[in-house]
């Protein structure tokens, strides 16, 4: 391609691209501290109440959810919704259920109901407006919160101008966010993901977006490298001038020293979003969960002995919460107290996973693979790694022969990780150039803080160079248009 063509793509497609450039390092700043505020699930934990019972203690499953007896489910909680102790099921064509555990009555919220819900999880004990969805908003975006509608808003009075999203289908709350949480979403994450509930609600079409905007925002940054390097190599016409126009020049200079950033920044932005599929998912698929649990996950699996032993553990404790799940033909609960997390087997109290039993499983998954390798990792990897500290540890790594890496709860048997080379690949793609999560900065703040800042300036400088020649370009066509359509 000759350069002149590569210098009109730079020059038409970067006064575009260059205007959403300025807004992604903008937000970027933003992004390096604040987040979307989404509701973690310790967060929603933690605010639940405690598991209260009766004397008679918690029925069995099948008992409340008898039509699904034989069904496969996706996942089974137990926790407590206004001192009343609910089940709360996913089936596996991904339905969600939840029904008073001794009424066997679906869950049903009405205003006054969100509105002690929404008290009791904040603490929060002002007036407070509530509203009726019947769609998502800005703060609930994602298609997965279309199966809780309607979703009551609670708007609460207070300083913090505290928001609270409380499900009509789970009692649960879903979102809780202050003002604060929200300006800076709108400054941050909202503009950095394009996360405009009217755009990220269509998951295909926002996906694509992303994907080819930043393909073509690649392009122009490319362009600009190559026109960069042909540039340099003649001689300027003075020291530091090799454009007459001021803008050329600050815009020249400023993208021969972050350039490179920018381009990778854009790039790593677009693998982000694993285009074309490239990246393996980074859990089991359906396939493989069945071949690790070893039966098919449905209630009527559970015995009345594992139910018993469910009954006796749980009463002993403060548990906000209990999840359930499956590994090798056991069943496990996983028991959220208000100050730890413990995992417990149903089918043969005090059993844990080991080595042996790990390697049968995946050697079950791909009778081809072998495992080379098995450690008990105390402490993050590369991989599987927190920077809030937040992750199960300790986990099993077990790595096998076709590089595939599974980081194993060793509590449970819970596949929390699996990495194989391509999602290997697109950590450090992603990861590693677009936030510079490498080990030695991460660990050694403010270095990072103070890096990340002065690329981010770097690159927030060739933006507006950038969008001032833009400004110039537009202006010198419209001259051409007007003197051109004169009678």
């Amino acid at each position: 391609m000759k350069l002149k063509y590569v210098h009109t793509i730079h020059h038409y497609m970067g006064t575009f691209f260059f205007g959403m450039f300025l807004i992604w390092f903008l937000s970027g700043f933003v992004m390096m501290y604040k987040s979307f505020p989404f509701l973690s699930e310790n967060d929603r934990i933690s605010g639940q109440e405690v598991v209260r019972y009766t004397t008679t203690g918690l029925p069995h499953p099948v008992s409340v959810f008898p039509e699904y007896r034989h069904q496969s489910s996706t996942m089974l909680r137990v926790n407590s919704i206004l001192g009343k102790p609910v089940y709360h099921l996913i089936t596996k064509d991904g339905k969600l259920v939840s029904r008073y555990a001794h009424t066997k009555d679906v869950v049903e919220i009405d205003e006054s109901s969100a509105l002690h819900i929404a008290k009791k999880f904040t603490g929060i004990d002002s007036n407070a407006k509530i509203t009726v969805l019947d769609k998502v908003d800005q703060w609930i975006p994602r298609p997965k919160y279309q199966k809780h509608l309607p979703v009551f808003k609670v708007c609460f009075e207070d300083k913090a101008g505290t928001y609270v999203h409380v499900s009509s289908k789970t009692g649960e709350v879903i979102s809780n966010t202050s003002r604060s949480d929200r300006v800076w979403a709108w400054l941050g994450a909202i503009p950095h993901w394009i996360y405009l509930k009217e755009i990220r609600m269509h998951a295909t079409f926002w996906s694509q977006l992303c994907i080819w905007l930043s393909f073509f925002g690649l392009i122009v940054a490319l362009s600009g490298i190559i026109t960069g390097i042909v540039r340099y190599k003649k001689k300027p016409k003075a020291k530091f001038k090799r454009f007459k126009d001021k803008w050329y020049n600050f815009h020249y200079y400023t993208g021969l020293v972050f350039g490179l950033f920018v381009c990778t920044w854009v790039f790593s932005g677009f693998m982000s979003m694993s285009p074309f599929n490239w990246s393996y998912d980074f859990t089991l698929s359906d396939q493989e969960i069945s071949l690790w649990e070893g039966k098919v996950s449905s209630l009527g699996n559970i015995s009345d002995k594992e139910w018993i032993n469910f009954q006796q553990t749980i009463q002993t404790n403060h548990t906000k919460e209990a999840h359930f799940s499956t590994f090798s033909e056991k069943l496990f609960s996983t028991q959220y107290d208000t100050q730890k997390t413990k995992s417990v087997c149903l089918s043969h109290l005090n059993y844990q996973p080991t080595e042996t039993n790990l390697s049968q499983q995946i050697k079950n998954l791909d009778e081809s693979d072998s495992i080379t390798s098995i450690e008990l990792l105390e402490a993050y990897d590369n991989y599987y790694y927190d920077r809030h500290n937040i992750k199960k540890l300790p986990v099993f790594k077990v790595t096998t022969n076709n590089q595939i890496g599974y980081y194993i709860d060793s509590s449970n048997g819970k596949v929390l990780l699996r990495s194989d080379i391509t999602n290997k690949l697109e950590r450090w793609l992603y990861h590693g150039l677009h936030t510079l999560d490498f080990h030695f900065l991460t660990s050694n703040r403010p270095l990072w803080d103070i890096l990340m800042i002065v690329l981010l300036l770097g690159g927030t400088l060739v933006c507006i160079t950038a969008l001032g020649l833009g400004i110039k370009f537009l202006k010198r066509k419209r001259r051409k248009y007007l003197v051109k359509v004169k009678p």
